[in-house]
């Protein structure tokens, strides 16, 4: 019974480490797309204002400014929602172990 037991939680605390990996894995993909995405933007919009003649010191540090905000803030939310899928993952390993021995308690 207590192999049981320990074979069964070991199960459940190895597919909830694979599914917070994998949940990770999917942030930083995301994390960097919108990286990639605001360097786009920020290329394009350098790009409109130079073919425009619009383009001076001014409007390229201004240029510059919002894409390191918009950098920033990507890494900020990254860093957010990797922490809590962590939090997320311990508390539920925690409940396994409570729930393992309280099911295994009362048989």
């Amino acid at each position: 019974m207590s192999e049981d037991k320990n074979a069964l939680a070991k199960q459940i605390r190895e597919n909830m480490e694979l599914a917070s990996n994998q949940m990770k894995q999917n942030i930083e993909m995301a994390s960097n797309q919108m990286k990639q995405n605001i360097e786009m933007t920020a290329a394009m919009t350098r790009y409109f204002n130079l073919m425009g003649g619009t383009l001076n010191n001014e409007v390229n540090a201004a240029i510059e400014n919002a894409k390191n905000e918009m950098m920033a803030s990507a890494e900020k939310v990254k860093n957010e929602m990797m922490a809590s899928v962590e939090k997320v993952k311990n508390e539920m390993m925690a409940s396994v172990e409570k729930v393992k021995d309280s099911f295994w308690k009362n048989k």
